[in-house]
């Protein structure tokens, strides 16, 4: 049985794990730090407070978010396959080395090699993909290169061949992307690695849990690594504050593709602030859509929302969130367990059957993304456990 953990311990960790992986304090939820505290809190502190790097990677997976799939944001690699790459190719470029930063189990980096090796008219050696994470649990999955079901999305159809079937739901990197790819253990925090510049890096959906200003120091660390030319992609979340120093838009702003511009390129000239026309709206056929919610990010306002007491407001959001997101199994389980605590057993017991339903096709131990990454075998238990506990009361 686990020690009691007070809430001034807690409250410590959680500041550790913020300065080292540079999250947000409110990223960072004090469940995730009470599951990682082992039976005897105070010598756990007492070696965070020494900097342990065993406590130091304890806590870092414990925050860590890990939501990713193949192709994910498919307008970054049809900008570098109708875009960048022919541009290189006219500029004589004869290789593209590209930077996964914050790559969690390896499908960003994975999809970004086997888009470059299918446009790019180079041959494979010329295409060099380094993806870097700060969990080491992250990076051996990567380097297993076997996925199941989660990693393909219907809404991120597999643009470039990348993978082939091996059993059941599961499939493995071919052989050829493998080769161009490799992983290292890296914080975002620290300098950038070696192996750059890099042509092109994607930084997505990382910064959007960082603190303000641990989030300065990784942009800076990204703009410092990228090569003459070189493409900057962030999330749609991830930077709100206008271009990177020393960078200009490489598509519209909504996108997050910024590049280093030609070193002849005339930087573009700030829009006039009077008597400047409205921009005519586009033809309804020519719309953006919006971006894609990211639900790890949604799901942690709801939780903050239900931290203060604040439950129409949590059933709100978890709602929109399975409107928006109805394959994120962790907002399922929340929704319910939220009906629950309000007394809408009913609800909350078709929401667990719809959890049963959603995993019926994953592993046991494939891991799930959420404020905290848990396996299928976690979100499944709990909807059995709970719809059985149900069909015993209305006995």
């Amino acid at each position: 049985m686990k020690k009691h953990v007070p809430e001034e311990t807690i409250a410590e960790l959680a500041d550790y794990a913020a300065a080292w992986t540079g999250f947000s304090r409110d990223a960072i939820l004090p469940d995730a730090i009470r599951r990682a505290v082992g039976r005897d809190p105070d010598e756990m502190l007492r070696r965070a407070r020494r900097r342990d790097p065993a406590v130091v990677h304890s806590l870092c997976q414990a925050v860590s978010v890990g939501e990713t799939f193949f192709f994910r944001h498919q307008e970054h690699f049809k900008y570098i396959a109708s875009q960048f790459l022919p541009k290189r190719v006219e500029q004589g470029a004869t290789q593209v080395r590209a930077w996964s930063a914050g790559c969690a189990t390896g499908e960003e980096a994975y999809s970004l090699a086997a888009c470059l090796l299918e446009v790019a008219p180079w041959p494979p050696g010329s295409i060099e993909v380094l993806g870097t994470d700060l969990i080491e649990r992250n990076l051996t999955a990567a380097r297993a290169a076997t996925y199941g079901a989660w990693s393909k999305r219907a809404s991120a159809p597999i643009l470039h061949p990348l993978c082939h079937p091996i059993e059941g739901d599961r499939v493995r990197i071919d052989e050829r992307v493998r080769k161009a790819t490799r992983f290292e253990n890296r914080n975002l925090l620290d300098e950038p690695p070696a192996g750059g510049p890099f042509d092109l890096i994607f930084c997505r959906n990382v910064l959007v849990y960082f603190s303000a200003k641990a989030s300065r120091t990784v942009v800076a660390h990204l703009v410092s690594a990228l090569a003459p030319w070189g493409v900057l992609f962030f999330g749609p979340m991830d930077v709100t504050h206008g271009a990177p120093h020393g960078l200009v838009p490489g598509a519209r702003p909504e996108e997050q593709i910024w590049r280093r511009p030609d070193p002849d390129e005339p930087r573009p000239a700030k829009p006039a602030r009077r008597h400047a026309a409205p921009a005519a709206p586009p033809p309804p056929s020519q719309k953006k859509m919006p971006a894609p919610p990211e639900p790890v990010a949604l799901h942690l306002r709801a939780l903050r929302h239900i931290d203060r007491g604040e439950r129409h407001v949590a059933e709100r959001a978890l709602t929109e969130l399975c409107q928006l997101v109805p394959d994120y199994v962790p907002g399922l389980v929340e929704r319910a367990l939220l009906k629950m605590r309000n007394g809408e057993q009913s609800a909350a017991a078709q929401l667990m059957r719809e959890v049963l339903r959603r995993t019926e096709k994953l592993g046991p131990e494939e891991m799930l993304a959420g404020p905290e990454p848990l396996p299928v075998r976690f979100y499944r238990e709990s909807a059995d456990n709970f719809l059985r506990g149900a069909e015993e009361l209305s006995r």
